[in-house]
């Protein structure tokens, strides 16, 4: 499967590079294919890896809220991520940083009860 995905970005980045000297502003849509495209291969591998964490903390008696909370956590990091570097490409530096911020922002956010889980657990074991 990495062949196929590798094989995606390479002809993403070959028709970048020509699509730069002619239309610079179709890079961004180059970026944004070979990311949906590579997405689309991949979907089934991650709903796999999904399901297996929630089996598995099912059978260690974990809640499935946390395990579900810190999947959508890593998701909201990547989706970060690649909607930064689709700005820094274009050349909006200013834009990127604020979605990091933003990104950073839900990330913390989302991440409340998880600390809250942890404080009762601590404040639980300590007399």
């Amino acid at each position: 499967m990495m062949i196929k995905v590798a094989a995606v970005a390479v002809i993403g980045a070959a028709v970048s590079v020509v699509l730069r000297h002619i239309k610079p502003e179709y890079c961004i849509g180059v970026a944004i294919a070979c990311f949906v495209i590579i997405m689309m291969m991949i979907k089934d591998d991650i709903a796999a890896v999904i399901d297996t964490m929630l089996l598995s903390a099912n059978e260690m008696g974990i809640d499935s809220v946390y395990v579900t909370l810190i999947i959508k956590i890593i998701g909201v990091a990547y989706l970060t991520q690649f909607a930064s570097s689709i700005c820094e490409d274009a050349g909006e530096k200013a834009i990127a940083m604020k979605v990091e911020f933003a990104g950073r922002i839900s990330i913390i956010l989302m991440s409340a009860p998880l600390m809250f889980a942890v404080i009762n657990l601590i404040s639980g074991i300590l007399p």
